[in-house]
């Protein structure tokens, strides 16, 4: 059960887990509620958006409900995998109780802020996932973090996977990449989560655009434009190079010289997984939850501890201006992602779904 395979890193790691699954065996149906449909997936897709397209309001919500609930039942499927966000605690307890019924159901947490997954109250929290066969989130900060709030034994962390040699093929893709050196930030462009006001003010006040060393920020999202005219304000247009999202950013990524994140919260970022597995180093804030579980300082990039721009940006001076540093951590990128690759991850889902007599 998805939101949709659409932009988002959740959706990419959906759309993995699919592939990752059928491959394994198992025979696997998407349910996607909404028609946004971008990651290559493998399985049996049931689009709810396209099937009620007809239908408006409640009664389109309540054909979704109906058209799931039928699908389940049947099918008889062994597990159901809930990957979507949960914020509406009397919506997903409706799910679970008349949609997923007795199927043993396994939650997916992909955020550490647990509010799009949780309900601020402690005991509808439990009551929730209480008939939970297992709850999963991406990263152990993300898991201690869900558990330690509301109370729950049921908890296991299982890294989203990444594919090498699929993101290898795409990486050689011929795109118009650019000739200039450049670093690179990609994702949804919003303020909330993503902070790229941060990352903006201080690439500003960093020696890289002196340098002739460009910021190119993939992606779109709802601050945009805000962004765009922070850049203006800023006087490093002729600096800052925006692009739309792509479904395959692996060109840019492996002719980066680095990647950033500046996020005010993750689950576990695949754009810094993307990038070490591409070669690229990384500078990321140590925000939750993620980037501490994947960068150590001077071995694949540079994990600034503290939230300030000052530090973000001798980070991304020193990146450039210490080339032995900087070879120390590109000759440590890939080897610090193997854990994360599919053929680790698969098995630990294969122990969390055994077959079923």
């Amino acid at each position: 059960m998805v939101s949709s395979l659409g932009a988002g890193g959740a959706e990419r790691s959906s759309a993995i887990l699919s592939r990752m699954l059928v491959d394994s065996g198992y025979d696997v149906t998407i349910v996607s509620i909404l028609d946004d449909i971008v990651y290559d997936y493998k399985g049996n897709l049931v689009n709810l958006e396209l099937l009620t397209s007809s239908d408006k309001g409640l009664y389109k919500r309540w054909r979704k409900f109906v058209i799931s609930r039928k699908l389940i039942r049947e099918n008889k499927f062994d597990y159901v995998i809930d990957a979507a966000p949960r914020p509406w605690w009397f919506r997903q307890w409706f799910i679970n109780t008349f949609v997923y019924q007795k199927t043993d159901t396994v939650f997916i947490v992909h955020s550490y802020n647990i509010g799009i997954y949780f309900p601020d109250n402690k005991f509808l929290g439990k009551l929730l996932y209480k008939n939970a066969y297992e709850l999963i989130g991406v990263s152990k900060d993300a898991v201690s973090h869900f558990k330690k709030q509301y109370g729950l034994i049921k908890g296991h962390c299982i890294y989203n996977a990444f594919d090498k040699n699929r993101w290898e093929m795409l990486s050689k893709v011929r795109l118009d990449t650019p000739s200039y050196e450049y670093v690179l930030s990609y994702g949804r462009i919003s303020e909330d989560s993503k902070n790229y006001s941060f990352l903006i003010r201080a690439y500003a006040k960093s020696r890289l655009p002196k340098k002739g060393i460009k910021l190119i920020i993939m992606g779109d999202g709802p601050d945009k434009m805000k962004i765009q005219n922070l850049v203006k304000e800023l006087r490093i247009e002729n600096y800052v190079v925006f692009k739309g999202f792509s479904d395959n950013p692996f060109p840019y990524v492996k002719q980066a010289l680095y990647t950033t994140l500046t996020s005010n919260y993750e689950g576990f970022p695949m754009v810094l997984i993307e990038s070490l597995a591409m070669g690229t180093p990384v500078v990321s804030i140590d925000c939750k939850s993620g980037p501490s579980e994947v960068i150590v300082t001077g071995e694949n990039g540079i994990l600034v501890l503290s939230n300030k721009e000052k530090a973000f940006t001798e980070a991304l001076n020193k990146m450039i201006e210490d080339r032995a540093f900087y070879q120390k951590c590109k000759n440590g990128t890939i080897s610090s992602v193997s854990k994360f690759k599919i053929e680790n991850i698969t098995s630990q889902w294969q122990a969390i779904l055994p077959p079923k007599k």
